[in-house]
C-alpha cells in the first residue's frame, strides 16, 4: 500500500515595484495582508520560484485581495 505525500512546504513571495526595487521573502498569508492593507497595488509585481518571471498583479488572480477603492 502506498502512502499519499502532501505537500507542506509554504510558497515564499516576493514583490517588486515598478521602480525596480525588490522586498521579500513572504508567505502567501504575508502577501495577501499586504495585499489588503494597499501596500501593493495592481501595477507592482510578485514572483516566486515555480514562476518563469514577474507577474504584474493587476493581471493576476491575486488582484481579488487589492484595496477596493469607492
Amino acid at each position: 500500500m502506498s502512502e499519499a505525500t502532501v505537500n507542506t512546504e509554504e510558497k515564499i513571495w516576493y514583490y517588486a515595484k515598478p521602480d525596480g526595487s525588490k522586498f521579500g521573502p513572504y508567505t502567501e498569508d504575508e502577501l495577501i495582508k499586504l495585499l489588503r492593507n494597499g501596500i501593493l497595488t495592481g501595477d507592482d509585481f510578485i514572483w516566486m520560484t515555480e514562476f518563469e518571471g514577474w507577474m504584474n498583479i493587476g493581471n493576476s488572480i491575486y488582484s481579488y485581495y487589492l484595496e477596493k477603492t469607492l
